[in-house]
């Protein structure tokens, strides 16, 4: 197993290489510990556990950890469990890559209390060095108080979220660029779909969402009136149906919030349980 970690505190090498130990059953001399800018040679490589460190410039992070684990070593342990494993060990908080976001700035903060949260890591480059800071955290960690405590956009965009009428009604219809007609239609239908979608699920699968996007998915909405007439004569009958049939389902999972006879009648109706 190889692991990229980033820690918020500093621990002393002692205590990385006791934590290590402990944490994967191993005898505290089968683990090497060492400054990637130190004496390489000194290094024992063939140990099982092997943890180069590189101590940050200031900023949000202090250490980031390469941590190589021998085969059958970890067991099962993985990389989440293994940063968890080291936050409850060392008393810092311990960052690790969120493998279900394509993003480069998606982490998780294993925090010592045992808690995971979802944060957005910045990477600051320099002319000397980069620098790290946790620009948000999906709720308050203690050792990085001046990340924003928000629900990340782009996580809530990432979330699985099936679109079957949206998918039958594109499978046919051609693409285009994002600014012309069929490139709107794609995010238009997509976007109010995977809305329908949640509004049905009460907000499946993480229960929550932002009123900023919410608004931006009734904008969606806004521009499906205007895009049913601008579509192919071929093509508008299968959109307008695809449009109808989401819009009943959002009907029957909102409730009205003032007359909803109005032309954009979507913007009168309420989710029945806010998200956000």
């Amino acid at each position: 197993m190889i692991a990229n970690l980033f820690t918020v505190a500093e621990p002393e090498p002692s205590s990385l290489r006791g934590a290590l130990a402990q944490l994967l059953a191993v005898p505290s001399d089968a683990v090497d510990v060492a400054d990637t800018d130190g004496d390489q040679e000194a290094r024992r490589w063939d140990s099982p556990v092997l943890c180069t460190y590189r101590v940050l410039p200031p900023g949000d992070l202090a250490l980031e950890l390469d941590i190589y684990v021998e085969d059958g070593t970890a067991g099962a342990l993985s990389e989440a469990g293994l940063a968890q494993g080291l936050a409850a060990r060392t008393a810092t908080s311990v960052l690790y890559p969120s493998l279900d976001l394509d993003l480069d700035s998606a982490y998780w903060v294993a925090v010592p209390d045992g808690r995971v949260v979802r944060c957005r890591l910045e990477a600051i480059d320099s002319d000397e060095d980069t620098t790290y800071r946790v620009d948000a955290v999906e709720a308050e960690v203690a050792d990085l108080p001046s990340a924003k405590v928000e629900f990340l956009p782009e996580a809530l965009e990432y979330e699985p979220i099936g679109t079957p009428l949206s998918d039958a009604f594109l499978a046919t219809y051609p693409t285009g660029t994002t600014a012309s007609v069929e490139g709107r239609v794609h995010y238009s239908l997509r976007v109010w779909e995977r809305l329908v979608r949640r509004l049905e699920s009460d907000w499946s699968p993480s229960g929550r969402y932002r009123e900023d996007l919410f608004r931006r998915d009734l904008e969606a909405r806004d521009a499906l009136a205007c895009l049913v007439a601008e579509v192919d004569d071929v093509y508008a009958d299968s959109l307008r149906s695809a449009v109808t049939r989401l819009d009943r389902i959002f009907r029957t999972s909102t409730e009205p919030v003032k007359g909803d006879e109005a032309e954009r009648w979507w913007w009168c109706r309420r989710p029945r349980r806010i998200p956000w």
